[in-house]
């Protein structure tokens, strides 16, 4: 009389590790792409709430945001470009952000914009915010 066999054979276990490791192979890249971004969006917000209080101070002491018309782009290579409205201002964690602030014609509003300059992204904007602290985008 034969006995039944019980349990899994080496072959089935080994089909059952090969499948999680493909699956594995397939999720943890992603994930780690999603954090990355995360962290980006994250600093970029950061960094937009320090020039948010500095640009009040400003309208604080002298009543304006800025020059009408004034734009203002600080550059993944650390340049700034055009009136520096915030030369205190200098973005920290992601270097790879382009931050563009546009005063309008009154000096009492201003927009701010920023890009993604990553590789594949093309200048992609991230974040937009304005003098209210709305959220413009996304």
């Amino acid at each position: 009389m034969r006995r039944a066999t019980q349990g899994f054979s080496f072959i089935e276990i080994l089909l059952v590790v090969v499948i999680i490791g493909i699956l594995g192979a397939i999720a943890i890249p992603s994930y780690l792409g999603q954090k990355k971004s995360a962290e980006l969006v994250g600093d970029a917000q950061q960094n937009t709430k320090a020039l948010q209080m500095m640009l009040e101070t400003r309208k604080a002491d002298t009543g304006l945001y800025g020059p009408a018309g004034a734009v203002t782009v600080w550059n993944p290579d650390g340049t700034v470009s055009g009136t520096n409205l915030a030369p205190l201002f200098a973005p920290k964690g992601s270097t790879i952000m382009t931050y563009t602030l546009t005063v309008d014609g009154t000096g009492l509003a201003y927009d701010l914009t920023i890009n993604d300059n990553r590789p594949g992204k093309g200048n992609a904007k991230i974040f937009q915010t304005n003098q209210t602290g709305q959220q413009l985008y996304p």
